[in-house]
């Protein structure tokens, strides 16, 4: 049985490492990108089962990579991650 793929895109990606060893303790393969472009890069690569994503990034925005993933592999799911609890952000992601 093959691993469950996952991509974790934060630029803050070193705070990640209990939850990223979590994650690795149950099963799953664990890729990281500290910024939208790479891991947009790592998406047209590989075939990933679930991206974990930081809405707010320098460079490229969580909004924006989002989009961008969309076309890029329409049935991928994302979950968006963010500190902010702005309505409108939430919206905007879905």
């Amino acid at each position: 049985m093959n691993k469950a793929k996952i991509l974790w895109v934060d630029d803050e990606v070193e705070f990640l490492q209990p939850h990223i060893l979590f994650l690795k303790d149950k099963g799953y393969d664990v890729e990281t990108a500290t910024n939208a472009e790479d891991g947009l890069d790592l998406i047209r690569q590989h075939n990933f089962d679930l991206v974990l994503l930081d809405e707010m990034m320098p460079g490229k925005d969580g909004l924006t990579a989002l989009t961008e993933i969309k076309q890029i592999r329409p049935g991928l799911p994302v979950i968006m991650i963010t500190k902010s609890e702005e309505e409108s952000l939430m919206e905007d992601a879905i």
